[in-house]
């Protein structure tokens, strides 16, 4: 009986790898993108803003779990990346696709691209983890599981999530700084540099706050965090 039922499903499996095939690793140059928008299911993004270039966008996918090294060695469809990308005048849209159903083992979509300095970005996706490295225009995150890790410089940075962990690092200081962060569960570290005024404000159920300075009204940067169960660290 185990065999006729394993049958089936090996088929099944040679089937879904033979079907849908397509180029993996495949590079976009995305010198004229000045805003990425970037939605679908969950992946590991990685977004640089070097300035020397060259600018690129690529999509891939990477096996992980417990079946990994078993299933890799076994099946050909290998955790195959199906997202799409594409250039809409100036913005780069990148919808993430899950991987097939058959998968034994975990396969995480990835996304990596190195933007023109000040590019504007939108993330819009189920669950996602974020690292962004260098200077954005704005960042807006929406996700209801989030982890994000920012070093560089936004003018606006708003993430809005479910639960969400933000470590927020800002290289310089210009002023015109805003972040916005609304989650119901939400653990964040901000490090805005020693001695920076800071207008900050936390409204939550439930909250620690560890700030070394009291917040100074009509100050920039301007941090507004809410959420119901918040751990908040500012420096």
């Amino acid at each position: 009986m185990t065999l006729i039922l394993f049958i089936p499903a090996f088929i099944l499996t040679l089937a879904s790898a033979f079907a849908d095939v397509r180029a993996t690793g495949e590079t976009l140059d995305i010198s004229s993108v000045r805003s990425v928008v970037i939605s679908g299911d969950a992946s590991d993004i990685r977004l640089t803003t070097r300035g020397a270039g060259p600018y690129r966008a690529i999509t891939s996918a990477r096996r992980g779990g417990w079946f990994s090294s078993w299933y890799s060695s076994w099946f050909f469809n290998g955790c195959r990346d199906r997202s799409a990308m594409r250039i809409d005048g100036a913005v780069l849209k990148i919808q993430v696709m899950q991987t097939s159903w058959t998968d034994l083992s975990d396969c995480t979509p990835e996304v990596s691209a190195n933007l023109a300095p000040g590019t504007i970005v939108r993330i819009d996706q189920q669950a996602v983890r974020a690292q962004l490295d260098g200077d954005f225009a704005s960042v807006a995150i929406a996700s209801k599981a989030a982890d994000i890790t920012f070093d560089g410089h936004a003018t606006g940075i708003d993430i809005l999530g479910t639960a969400v962990r933000a470590q927020l690092r800002y290289d310089t200081i210009r002023q015109d700084e805003t972040v916005s962060i609304t989650a119901q569960s939400l653990q964040a570290d901000l490090n805005f540099g020693s001695g920076v005024p800071l207008d900050y404000s936390v409204i939550a159920k439930a909250s620690y706050v560890d700030s070394l300075e009291p917040s100074v009204p009509g100050a920039k940067p301007r941090v507004s965090i809410k959420g119901d169960y918040v751990h908040a660290r500012i420096r």
